[in-house]
């Protein structure tokens, strides 16, 4: 298959039609998860469908190993190239990450005017000009609204879509009226789209638990595929 079919086919395009075109320009978008749920799988599936659509993607991310994220790109393309018989894997894989920068942020208490910085200094650096920003790893438990507003400043200023994960406590879960866990329910008002990973005997759910303004959103007809780790379409 080329890669225009798998664009074409992607479960990615379901997601965007339930987000009314997709999340948008300025726009704060999060996975929620207990941890090894799938929450970077799904980021990087779908920074992997924007690249292939060239676009360009910023990932930034707090994990100790600077290799992880490269790890999970090379994996989850490896699951696509596979799942629809991709001709030229490594020529296509060697044209897309082209697309893709990453930024390596290991310290966690690191400030948002240092995390500002850094971000202009990348892309002053590189002429890059991402379309998306994914952040894999920020600590919700220790964010406030005020850190929230500190990423919309990003956002706006560099007219970008940002999608976070989100670990959820592993323990029971405190869970407000309109359904959504801590610690994202302390934050809701200042994120556009929540998505929590719920997972089920044979595979993983996708729910939308926000969708901009709309209280009660559709049902996602998506799932994760614990297999390949793969976004997939899923009737409900």
């Amino acid at each position: 298959m080329l890669k225009e079919d798998i664009i074409k086919k992607s479960p990615i395009r379901v997601l965007e039609k339930s987000l009314q075109g997709g999340l948008g320009s300025k726009k704060l978008g999060v996975f929620t998860a207990r941890k090894g749920v799938g929450k970077t799988a799904s980021l990087v599936h779908i920074s992997i469908d924007k690249m292939m659509r060239g676009q360009k993607v910023l990932h930034l991310s707090f994990a100790d190993d600077p290799h992880h994220i490269e790890n999970w790109y090379e994996q989850v393309f490896d699951e696509l190239s596979k799942t629809y018989k991709l001709e030229d894997k490594q020529d296509a894989f060697d044209e897309i990450i082209r697309n893709r920068l990453i930024l390596h942020l290991k310290n966690r208490q690191i400030s948002y005017e240092e995390i500002k910085e850094s971000i202009a200094r990348l892309l002053r650096n590189t002429a890059f000009d991402p379309a998306t920003l994914i952040i894999d790893g920020f600590d919700f438990d220790q964010a406030s609204p005020k850190k929230m507003k500190a990423w919309r400043d990003i956002a706006n200023l560099y007219s970008v879509e940002m999608w976070f994960s989100a670990t959820l406590h592993r323990e029971e879960l405190d869970i407000d009226k309109d359904g959504i866990p801590s610690p994202v329910n302390r934050l809701k008002t200042a994120l556009d789209v929540i998505i929590m990973l719920n997972p089920l005997q044979n595979y993983v759910d996708l729910v939308m638990l926000k969708c901009y303004d709309e209280t009660k959103p559709d049902k996602l007809p998506l799932k994760l595929d614990p297999s390949s780790l793969l976004i997939a379409n899923h009737r409900i």
